[in-house]
């Protein structure tokens, strides 16, 4: 048994995959990578400036990540479109589209990147808890509505106009109600 033979045969076939350049250390050519130059470098890792796939430094998940601070009022409109999306589109579930999800994920990553980098994680808690309560709060009206609905089976667009309107959930993303209060304020 010759080893050597089978490493070049690894690396001859490492090299087919890499679109038929030499240099190994590339990423393959058929590798899913963000253009947005979420690579970290060996000097992140040292330094503990790590990004995510997105290249925003400071997205990890620390105790100091689970606080509500305040975000713009453009995010938290993202968040109810998204939310809205679903209810209108895939009645209630996430959906099929792998892009819509990826154009609002770029999107919220450019806005992290304009926050301090100890703000970051927690502006991204902050958005997830808006969209799940948006969502728990809509899902209930929904229910109320239209008794033994579950996610999944057909909304009448008449109710969900209804729903979305009302001051409950906008409330939720305006922070201005005599109802309810903001995410901002509740917490």
């Amino acid at each position: 048994m010759r080893i050597g033979n089978n490493s070049q045969g690894i690396w001859q076939l490492l090299s087919r995959m890499n679109g038929g350049k030499a240099n190994t250390n590339m990423p393959f050519a058929g590798a899913r990578r963000s253009g947005a130059g979420g690579r970290n470098t060996l000097e992140d890792f040292l330094t503990g400036h790590r990004k995510n796939s997105y290249g925003v430094e400071g997205m990890r998940i620390t105790a100091n990540s689970k606080r509500i601070i305040k975000v713009s009022d453009e995010m938290k409109q993202l968040v109810l479109d998204d939310v809205k999306k679903a209810y209108y589109k895939y009645n209630g579930m996430s959906g099929e589209s792998g892009d819509e999800w990826e154009a609002s994920a770029r999107i919220k990553n450019n806005y992290y990147k304009t926050l301090k980098v100890g703000d970051r994680s927690a502006a991204s808690w902050t958005l997830q808890q808006l969209e799940i309560s948006i969502g728990r709060k809509a899902a209930s009206a929904v229910k109320e509505k239209i008794p033994g609905w579950t996610h999944g089976k057909p909304i009448p667009a008449g109710v969900l106009d209804e729903i979305f309107a009302d001051e409950s959930i906008t409330s939720m993303v305006s922070g201005k109600s005599s109802r309810t209060k903001g995410l901002d304020e509740k917490i």
